[in-house]
């Protein structure tokens, strides 16, 4: 599956799936975008504006990224923003819980400016006792108007969206093999991936400006595990 090769709105995917075989969490995303840059590099900025003698002067540097390994975690510090990352997480996400305590620490150490957006992701994959090409053609057959450049496509991608006010929701899905998973979308190596498996990124996000609090992203967090489970449960029941 290739992100961003078709963009539809059509009905979920029929096809035969392992019974009993559930969705397997791999990794998840909590993102926060804030409405300004954090204290740590607004003060930077301002020595570097007196080191330069330029007042105008603003701070361009990439994110810094904070790996723990034997976690499988990673934390990404922008001007502007944190996300922290855990990958194999297996059928639950047992992580949700020291994310939060995370965020809430750095919180502590320099808090933050108020929230202009924050997001959940998770990303799950599901076994299947097909060849790729076959579970290929059963999303072409069952999910999109057969055209020249439909039967040319050696790969889909399927993106669903639906903006509810301030509150956006995506399902990303679609066949993968497991050098894409691992060279497009996780950080560490992973054994034991299938050969074939459907792919489902769930992303639940809100856009709106509050100041930040640890009841507000409790919230967002369990909004967020209510809706994936609602999908999963969806998805699987159509595909068996």
């Amino acid at each position: 599956m290739c992100e961003g090769v078709l963009t539809l709105c059509c009905g979920i995917i029929t096809a035969p799936a392992q019974q009993g075989i559930a969705m397997e969490l791999v990794k998840t995303t909590l993102r926060l975008q804030f409405t300004s840059a954090t204290q740590p590099w607004l003060k930077i900025r301002d020595m570097l504006r007196v080191a330069g003698g330029d007042p105008q002067k603003e701070l361009h540097a990439s994110p810094l990224l904070l790996d723990q390994p034997e976690k499988r975690q990673r934390v990404m510090l922008s001007d502007n923003g944190i996300a922290v990352e855990l990958e194999r997480l297996g059928l639950s996400d047992q992580g949700t819980a020291a994310t939060l305590e995370l965020i809430m620490d750095m919180h502590e150490a320099s808090e933050f400016p108020p929230v202009a957006q924050v997001s959940h992701t998770g990303l799950f994959i599901r076994p299947y006792p097909l060849p790729f090409h076959e579970l290929l053609s059963l999303i072409k057959e069952r999910c999109l108007k057969n055209n020249s450049l439909l039967e040319a496509a050696t790969d889909i991608g399927l993106l669903f969206d639906e903006q509810e006010g301030e509150t956006k929701k995506s399902v990303q899905m679609g066949p993968m093999k497991p050098d894409q998973l691992q060279s497009q979308y996780l950080i560490w190596p992973r054994e034991n991936i299938p050969d074939v498996f459907l792919f489902v990124a769930l992303t639940f996000a809100r856009a709106k400006e509050e100041p930040f609090t640890r009841e507000s992203i409790e919230e967002l967090l369990r909004s967020a595990r209510e809706w994936e489970g609602r999908q999963l449960s969806l998805i699987t029941q159509t595909l068996d």
